[in-house]
């Protein structure tokens, strides 16, 4: 091990005899900073941000290219760090990245990895596990005909004649191999069996498009370590999905197998279900950040998404948190009228009008140790914290170095002064954050 992962290690050791939670949970350490900072990474700057409550810069991280398109700040102190490789392997879909990051405090490179080839390519998110490994969401390309024999529609297959299907890959940092898969593409709808006999498989026809060749345009992944599953979010579906990651990567191609005994099937979807053949009203529309909430947390356990909305059918955006229900073996209730339970949520926050609130990409929504949640809106560069009867009680603008607003933000995530991934670091603020964006 080499001496900059065996600090980390160590690191990491302190953060859970501290009691940090599962998947890098945001829980108090001893000797770090004191007061909270939010962590965000501007889409078109290679700076990542981190700053306190009154909006001034406490450090930096300087990278090589443009987020892709998460960040986090790790109980280790590393920032995890995808970004882009700027290639032309897949030029439609937004969110590309290929190369995957640790950087130290001072910005140097603890661990790299790259996953970029002219047939699949990282994109959107990441996910750092209690084990040290970390989760990729990943496109894989299709031919046109590949699609078809699977069942989808001939006249849905884009002219350049690709299907680009999401996958998750499991990297271990320690030895650089890929330990564990997950393929979408190994869990289609069978041709001519009815979607609603089969919720656990996806419809090769869900939503499908000529116009563009990125069906499930993933941009979301989560880990929960108590119960050993992923959650992962499709922009383009409105849905989300739960599979079980206790399988081998031959279970997680099947359909048995692991603790649920389904192998890579879904054990629970929410959005659209529609998806799955069903008459039940749609959830989400276009939704980012679905993640469970963290343990201690107001809502731990549930799930909380930013619903984006439509531009038609729905003009304005919310953050949802529901609380599906476990059964036994790891799978979840559902209707054959209604779909995944539950059919509403347990919590939601709209704006006052719905419309003032109508972030149509990216963004977030993070519980915080107060009760409150912190919402991103992402297009705008506003992050502002609410209550759970919805007062607003912070809020603040980023602007860039000419004062501009409206500075594109995937995602903000704060984390408390005790974190202990702050464990050692001292905050000298540096006056109000202006953020460097790329020439474009």
């Amino acid at each position: 091990m080499s001496p900059v992962r065996y600090k980390a290690f160590l690191l990491l050791l302190i953060g859970l005899l501290a009691g940090c939670g599962r998947g890098g949970s945001l829980s108090p350490a001893a000797n770090s900073p004191g007061v909270p900072s939010i962590l965000f990474a501007p889409l078109s700057s290679n700076v990542t941000y981190l700053m306190n409550l009154q909006g001034e810069l406490v450090h930096q991280w300087q990278a090589d290219s443009v987020p892709a398109l998460s960040v986090y700040l790790l109980p280790t102190g590393l920032l995890l760090r995808p970004r882009s490789v700027t290639t032309d392997y897949f030029p439609e879909g937004g969110g590309n990245g290929g190369h995957i990051e640790e950087l130290n405090w001072d910005g140097s490179v603890a661990w790299s990895f790259d996953y970029s080839s002219p047939t699949y390519e990282q994109h959107h998110d990441v996910k750092w596990m209690p084990n040290g490994d970390v989760l990729l969401i990943a496109w894989e390309k299709k031919t046109g005909e590949e699609a078809i024999a699977v069942g989808r529609n001939p006249a849905t297959i884009p002219t350049n004649d690709q299907v680009w299907v999401d996958h998750i890959v499991e990297v271990n940092p320690a030895t650089n191999q890929i330990v564990w898969e997950w393929h979408l593409w190994d869990h289609l709808l069978p041709p001519g069996v009815p979607a609603s006999e089969h919720p656990e498989l996806m419809d090769p026809n869900a939503r499908v498009t000529a116009t563009s060749s990125d069906w499930t345009h993933c941009n979301a992944i989560d880990y929960n370590a108590d119960l050993d599953q992923i959650i992962l979010s499709s922009r383009n579906l409105s849905e989300f999905f739960i599979i079980d990651h206790s399988t081998t990567t031959a279970e997680a191609a099947s359909h048995a197998g692991g603790n649920s005994g389904h192998g890579g099937d879904f054990l629970f979807r929410w959005g659209s279900p529609s998806n799955y053949g069903l008459g039940a009203p749609q959830q989400l529309f276009g939704q980012h950040n679905v993640h469970w909430i963290e343990g201690g947390l107001s809502g731990q356990g549930e799930i909380l998404v930013f619903d984006n909305g439509d531009a038609v059918l729905r003009p304005w955006s919310t953050a949802v948190q529901l609380a599906p229900t476990p059964l036994s073996a790891g799978s979840y209730a559902y209707d054959p009228t209604d779909g995944f339970l539950p059919t509403a949520p347990d919590w939601q926050y709209t704006a006052n009008p719905p419309t003032s609130l109508f972030a149509s990409f990216i963004s977030s929504a993070q519980r915080l140790v107060s009760g409150d949640t912190l919402i991103c809106n992402g297009p705008a560069g506003v992050m502002f914290e609410v209550t759970s009867a919805g007062t607003t009680v912070w809020s603040y603008t980023i602007t860039d170095t000419t004062g501009k607003a409206d500075v594109d933000v995937f995602r903000a995530t704060r984390y408390e002064g005790d974190y202990t991934g702050l464990v050692g670091q001292t905050f000298t603020p540096q006056g109000p954050v202006q953020v460097l964006l790329n020439p474009s």
